[in-house]
């Protein structure tokens, strides 16, 4: 999201002027000053590859921002790109290295990494239930690894999804291990193993995106299909749309890379022209269910009744989780994370600044957390953001406890971005509801206005005498 942001503040320029300004983004991205330049290029190269967020004409000197990167600023919903993103993804494809794209075609490989693990998770489901299992079909990093990703058989078609699903399963009940770091396969170049984590990253990657797309949820590393995206997943299951391309190249024995390399430009036409606004578009209150963590909250579209029906959904929300015996601390900061993420776009638009309303993000998620939670502005006359981090307290009465523990990471984060840091302590209670922000933690503790005691991180206590409560918003139209 942040990318697609800084993108779109670049104008059409020439390609070293627009990689600069680019590798200047990622590097004022928060938590990344101190990181090595290495790291850096690396990201640089690694993130338009994949999503394809510039278009760069060699030939005529020219980089431009792309329609993707477009479409997730201007709509602003993560879970949307994320769908589309994932329906377009395919093996092969202009994100990948014309070696590897040679590799791929010699083996005949044609696959669509989230539409197989659907399908497979799909033809799991049906095994189950024809055993009379209550059980749900899932899927770890791992199997997906082994099972869909490396086998050839499956991702050039000579597996089928149920194939693969009834192998899972039984591999489970026989205790198979995926893993074997004496595996030839497992060796990197320099002939050392690769930890299990570098062999299922890329799976991992994709399953971590499928969740954050809100087509999966995950239960201690397992992955389960999504219940209330039944159009979505069937969408999926369904698509038989493909990326035609690399097909002249595939009965060729003697290919050139360079050939490849030609194709690239009309893969990310492709890609750019799968962005419809109309497809898989979040249904908000989907989100909100009352089983189900909340992700993503108000938006400025929402008609008066959408607004109040909403806020009555947090109201029952705080009571469910409030009155819970198994709340998890998730489920408090998911739900935390959501009022103030609706407290932020109400605040910037009594302060005029409507514009910024639609910018306003929950930017932590499962797989990645920045040192932040929520991306905002600070409605001041600048377009400065606000980094907040929500730290979230539910309880039957109201307390007095307005100490909190921040991670080696959000303090190390905090400090790189000073005084537009800032703390949201939010406490909530069948009745009250007590929002204090501090800014600068660092600042305050260098200042002796906060108590901070360094323990895996910083425990953070402070007296309310110094510090006034914030009335707590509400998203309205």
């Amino acid at each position: 999201m942040y990318m697609a942001n800084e993108c779109c503040r670049i104008p059409k320029s020439s390609c070293e002027e627009y990689n600069k300004r680019y590798f200047n983004a990622i590097k004022m991205f928060p938590g990344n000053i101190d990181m090595a330049d290495k790291t850096l290029h690396n990201w640089r190269t690694e993130i338009p590859a994949l999503f394809s967020f510039y278009t760069e004409d060699k030939d005529l000197d020219i980089t431009e921002t792309s329609n993707m990167a477009k479409f997730l600023h201007e709509n602003q919903d993560l879970t949307q790109f994320l769908k589309l993103f994932l329906f377009s993804f395919q093996f092969p494809g202009g994100h990948l290295k014309p070696q590897d794209l040679k590799d791929i075609i010699y083996n005949n490989i044609r696959f669509k990494p989230a539409k197989s693990i659907i399908q497979v998770l799909m033809a799991g489901n049906k095994i189950l239930s024809a055993q009379d299992s209550l059980k749900e079909m899932s899927i770890s990093a791992e199997e997906a690894t082994y099972c869909i990703f490396n086998d050839i058989r499956f991702t050039s078609g000579k597996l089928t999804p149920d194939e693969v699903a009834t192998t899972i399963l039984k591999n489970r009940k026989q205790g198979i291990k995926y893993y074997n770091p004496k595996d030839p396969k497992s060796l990197s170049l320099t002939g050392k193993a690769r930890s299990k984590g570098d062999m299922t990253r890329y799976a991992g990657d994709i399953l971590d995106y499928m969740e954050l797309a809100n087509l999966l949820e995950s239960h201690n590393g397992y992955f389960t299909l999504k219940g209330n995206e039944v159009a979505a997943i069937k969408l999926f299951a369904d698509d038989k749309t493909f990326f035609t391309g690399y097909d002249k190249f595939y009965k060729k024995r003697n290919l050139d890379t360079s050939e490849l390399s030609k194709v690239e430009p009309l893969w990310f036409d492709y890609v750019n022209r799968s962005m419809r606004p109309d497809l898989f578009k979040t249904d908000i209150r989907s989100l909100l269910s009352p089983d189900e963590d909340i992700d993503v909250v108000f938006d400025e579209s929402l008609t008066p009744s959408d607004s109040a029906e909403i806020e009555e959904a947090f109201e029952n929300r705080i009571q469910h989780v409030v009155n819970s015996s198994d709340k998890t601390t998730k489920d408090i900061g998911n739900l935390g994370e959501a009022l103030i993420c609706g407290h932020e776009k109400m605040r910037l638009k009594l302060h005029g600044y409507e514009d910024f309303v639609r910018l306003v993000q929950i930017v932590d998620s499962p797989s990645y957390h920045p040192g932040f939670d929520i991306d905002s502005y600070e409605a001041d006359g600048t377009e400065d953001h606000r980094y907040i981090e929500v730290k979230t307290t539910i309880s039957k009465q109201k307390i007095q406890m307005y100490g909190f523990h921040m991670s080696p990471n959000e303090w190390r984060v905090a400090g790189t971005i000073k005084e537009h840091y800032c703390v949201y302590r939010l406490m909530l209670s069948e009745k009250d509801k007590t929002l204090i922000i501090l800014r600068d933690p660092v600042r305050l503790y260098k200042t002796d206005q906060i108590d901070a005691e360094p323990r895996d991180g910083m425990e953070i206590s402070f007296s309310t005498d110094s510090f006034e409560p914030t009335t707590l918003l509400s998203w309205k139209r």
